[in-house]
């Protein structure tokens, strides 16, 4: 229960800042997908369940916010959950390479999928323009984050998993 309740602070905490604090910022070129970065650890250290179930309340949050389909980046977060979660039991999660790689892979992908989903289907072809004015700037912030905050969400996702052995090793709970 008290899993549930620090991963549910911390997705609101992570929210907060992506939808009011990052977009106040000037220097950055774009506001950083806190939501995504956040989906993509949890899969990451936790495996495909949790990532799907961040992936698919880090979405509709976003939906609620910034969507116009309703589910749309829901989906692509349940997606990009899944597909990190994969990783989980082949890679270390103290080590910060791979959570970067797979950031860097699910934030370009999702961002395509967007740009042919919203506007190469309508007829507006400028790729390139929308490679340089949209998914870098937001793919250079967001790897800056992952780079800041990945050893605070691996530091408290850590002492949860402590916390939750030693309360297996009671005399007093069977598993």
């Amino acid at each position: 229960m008290k899993r549930k309740l620090v991963i549910a602070a911390v997705l609101w905490i992570s929210f907060i800042l992506q939808t009011s604090v990052f977009p106040m910022l000037d220097f950055l070129a774009a506001v950083p997908d806190v939501m995504l970065f956040l989906t993509v650890s949890i899969a990451f250290m936790q495996g495909r369940n949790e990532g799907i179930l961040t992936g698919f309340i880090c979405g509709l949050l976003t939906d609620l916010f910034y969507g116009d389909i309703f589910g749309f980046q829901a989906l692509l977060y349940v997606i990009a959950g899944y597909f990190c979660g994969s990783f989980s039991q082949i890679y270390f999660d103290e080590d910060v390479k791979m959570p970067l790689l797979l950031v860097t892979v699910c934030d370009f992908v999702k961002n395509f999928i967007i740009y042919v989903s919203r506007f190469l289907l309508r007829g507006r072809l400028d790729f390139p323009g929308y490679l340089k004015g949209v998914i870098f700037p937001e793919a250079v912030s967001t790897i800056l984050i992952t780079l800041l905050f990945y050893r605070l969400v691996y530091r408290i996702n850590h002492s949860l998993v402590e916390k939750e052995k030693k309360g297996r090793q009671s005399l007093w709970i069977r598993d």
